[in-house]
């Protein structure tokens, strides 16, 4: 797509943004606030006036918006990193959680009285930072398994459940924290023996990496009596498998079994290797165009083909990355994952009915998917969304006072 700021397209992306400040959820309503912030001021003509007739809340968006129009800066090749959160004067839970998704993009969902009483913090935190003191000071945690794409479900703690704040360590979008310590002495294998801390590992939801993982030759730990011991076997990696709907996983570090009656190991210190993906752009193919092409920054998308497939109908594209790199050698699956739909002429969304991938290169897939979208195709818009950029990211890590068995 030409980099032409008064587009055709810029003009319906704003026009969905504007319409998304009046959605339901007050999630969409902040993202769709900060993203047009984040678009500066070429959006600037394409804003609807001020006028009486827009709801309440929209029209307040608005006018925040237009006040903090600055310069567009190209974020392309920019990976999404932990947002500051500034907590402000919040003194109830409602309006803690109100300042994360305003700063986030995330909603929260949960089981407790909205006007629960916190303490406020106004110095601006790390994402997991601001929501693991939020949550320790309602008594929440987080149910992984209860959210959904940009919602964050929140359960009542369980009795003996210690500070999320003391017992995590923090590392960019991530958040580890250890679960469980057990020790193993093998009489008979002394090589077998060992000691095993299961971590929990948690990203940004909304934020998935890709190809996580963590180097054993860069993982050791010290002891409480001075001593320092490694991973068995410095050698290998320790990969992780994330996804879009769990935001986590468990870890399981073995380390060398240390000598004498130490009481906690007092740093566990390694680094996450991964690739982030950056600035997503949506890319819309009407139906009727096949063999459109469009690029965002390294990313070249292409309806090839809208053919008959029974009575559904099948749709080819084609995505290409500049400099894939080990991004596409190795971790294809991310692209397989993009969000991917059908919106026909009364603007009804229908998302796919399965998928093949048909063409693989050192640099992109070809994928095709199923509608059933009937006879006639005319009005039909195919929504394609992925990252523009993939970039490779080293973060260290340490994680303090871990008591041992």
């Amino acid at each position: 797509m030409a980099d032409d700021t008064r587009s055709p397209a810029m003009l319906a992306e704003v026009d969905r943004l504007v319409a998304e400040l009046d959605a339901p959820q007050l999630g969409r309503r902040n993202a769709a606030e900060r993203q047009l912030i984040e678009m500066g001021l070429p959006i600037a003509p394409f804003l609807p006036k001020d006028s009486d007739a827009l709801a309440p809340e929209p029209r307040m968006r608005l006018n925040r918006v237009r006040k903090q129009l600055k310069p567009v800066v190209k974020t392309d090749a920019v990976p999404i990193t932990a947002n500051d959160i500034r907590l402000g004067d919040a003194k109830t839970l409602g309006a803690a959680l109100e300042a994360i998704s305003r700063d986030s993009g995330l909603e929260f969902k949960h089981p407790l009285d909205e006007n629960k009483p916190i303490s406020p913090f106004d110095s601006p935190l790390p994402f997991w930072h601001a929501l693991d003191y939020v949550l320790d000071e309602a008594g929440l945690d987080i149910d992984y398994y209860g959210g959904d794409a940009g919602v964050v479900s929140l359960q009542p703690r369980q009795e003996g459940r210690p500070s999320r704040v003391d017992t995590a360590a923090y590392a960019g979008i991530y958040r580890l924290e250890p679960t469980i310590v057990t020790s193993r002495r093998v009489l008979r294998r002394s090589d077998l023996s060992g000691l095993s801390v299961e971590i929990e590992l948690a990203w940004k939801p909304g934020v998935t990496p890709i190809g996580v993982s963590l180097p054993l030759d860069r993982l050791s730990a010290k002891l409480d009596d001075g001593q320092t011991i490694k991973a068995q076997g410095d050698y290998g990696n320790i990969d992780v498998s994330t996804g879009r709907e769990i935001p986590s996983s468990t870890l399981q570090f073995s380390l060398q079994l240390p000598a004498g009656s130490p009481t906690k190991l007092t740093t566990l210190a390694g680094q996450i290797r991964s690739m982030l993906p950056g600035q997503s752009h949506r890319f819309d193919f009407p139906l009727k165009t096949i063999s459109a092409t469009q690029n965002s920054g390294a990313v070249t998308v292409q309806l090839e083909d809208v053919r008959k497939n029974g009575e559904l109908h099948e749709v080819r594209l084609g995505i290409e990355f500049q400099s894939a790199g080990q991004a596409m050698e190795s971790h294809r699956g991310f692209l397989l994952d993009n969000p991917v739909f059908v919106t026909d002429a009364a603007k009804n969304r229908q998302e796919h009915l399965g998928y093949q991938l048909y063409r693989q290169t050192a640099t992109g897939i070809g994928i095709s998917y199923l509608f059933d979208i009937g006879d006639n195709a005319e009005g039909t818009v195919l929504t394609y969304e992925t990252p523009t950029a993939v970039v490779e990211n080293e973060i260290d890590f340490v994680i303090q006072d871990i008591l041992l068995p």
